[in-house]
């Protein structure tokens, strides 16, 4: 029979952070071999009387500055002097994977001497092992690429992220809202990796955040507060919300609004805020007609070959305020107008090609003849 070797990690927090059957397995075996000693989970462990020893007994070990061949074949010095049916502990820090350098390393290099046993360490569905995974690609043996980002440089990727989960939800797609939920997730973690690197905070402090903040703004349901409907859920939320927020000195921070919003949205919050201290229309035909008098002065400043951009940008705003009174997201408004735009362009092109017509060769006139097919082309699904 061989000896067995269980791999376990040791998380960060010391032994009430493990779980319990890793504890029992502890217990169990009593001897625990560790790369350091300076570890919260060791202190524990000595604590309560289980033996720890370094695997090179004279050395503290960094986890990601190990030389493998002389880890290894102390390793296997130690396991050589002990009977073969014995079992022992490596305890290894953090969270480690089964996939990862280091375990898989051990378990290729060791299988002939003995039998490696990895079920305690992280599962294939915990947020644990994205975790892992994460600080491995961030580790010094790790990716070039990932080790060089930080938060400004993964900015668009995270915005580019939310809108793949947008389109994922506008599809109806369940399998590509699941794999876009995770590149999003993926964010998320990479940015909490970056800071816990960074000593600012860890992963834990942002679910702590949000779970606090949403039991905070709930006191409907975890308080005795009474709402019994989503308006006054929205009151509610917003009175808390205030007196959250510290007060400011300059006017601009009254909006408290990200700058890096897309434009419409930008607009619409922007509105919003205005509209909650009462500066607002009465209804949708203030703004309705605030547009004609903007598209009248757009106009004009074409003729004089002025502040064009600025009115176009008058126009626009109008067009979000007009929204926002008959109750549409501009964003979503302008997003399904382009994509419906983008279908009848395709189906544009493929009448022409079934006709044997070359687009880059029609006049624009042609061209708006085979755009008038299109949109009264019955049934079609735009």
């Amino acid at each position: 029979m061989k000896q067995i070797l269980h791999i376990i990690s040791m998380g960060r927090d010391g032994l009430n952070s493990i779980p319990l059957g890793v504890y029992r397995l502890l217990a169990k075996t009593g001897r625990v071999l560790v790369i350091s000693l300076d570890h919260p989970t060791v202190y524990d462990m000595v604590d309560e009387g289980i033996l720890c020893e370094r695997v090179i007994p004279d050395r503290n070990l960094i986890d990601h500055k190990i030389d493998l061949d002389d880890f290894i074949n102390c390793l296997k010095d130690r396991l050589s002097l002990q009977p073969e049916s014995s079992e022992f502990i490596l305890a290894l820090p953090g969270n480690p994977l089964p996939e990862g350098k280091l375990v898989s390393t051990l378990r290729i290099n060791l299988k002939d001497y003995i039998s490696i046993d990895v079920t305690t360490l992280i599962k294939s569905k915990s947020m644990e092992r994205l975790i892992g995974i994460m600080a491995e690609l961030r580790s010094q043996g790790g990716c070039p690429w990932d080790r060089e980002q930080d938060h400004h440089t993964l900015k668009k990727y995270l915005i580019e992220e939310a809108y793949e989960v947008t389109d994922a939800i506008d599809s109806n797609n369940m399998n590509n809202l699941c794999e876009e939920l995770g590149d999003l997730l993926l964010q998320v973690v990479f940015h909490a990796q970056i800071a816990e690197e960074s000593g600012d905070f860890y992963l834990t402090d942002v679910i702590k955040g949000i779970s606090d903040k949403l039991i905070r703004r709930h006191p409907h349901v975890f308080g005795s507060v009474v709402a019994q409907s989503s308006e006054e859920v929205i009151v509610n939320w917003e009175a808390i919300k205030s007196i959250e927020k510290t007060e400011v000195s300059n006017d601009q921070d009254y909006f408290n609004i990200p700058k890096d919003l897309p434009s419409l949205y930008f607009a619409q919050k922007t509105q919003g805020k205005a509209a909650k201290v009462g500066f607002d229309w009465d209804n949708y035909e203030g703004p309705l007609a605030k547009v004609y008098e903007e598209l009248e002065e757009l106009k004009q400043e074409i003729e004089n070959g002025k502040r064009i951009k600025e009115e176009m940008g008058d126009i626009l705003f109008s067009i979000v305020n007009l929204s926002r009174f008959l109750s549409v997201d501009a964003e979503d408004a302008l997003r399904q107008g382009t994509k419906k735009f983008q279908k009848r362009f395709i189906e544009m092109q493929k009448i022409m090609e079934n006709e044997n017509r070359v687009l880059s060769k029609m006049s624009l006139k042609e061209m708006d003849n085979y755009w008038q097919k299109v949109k009264n082309k019955k049934n079609m699904v735009l």
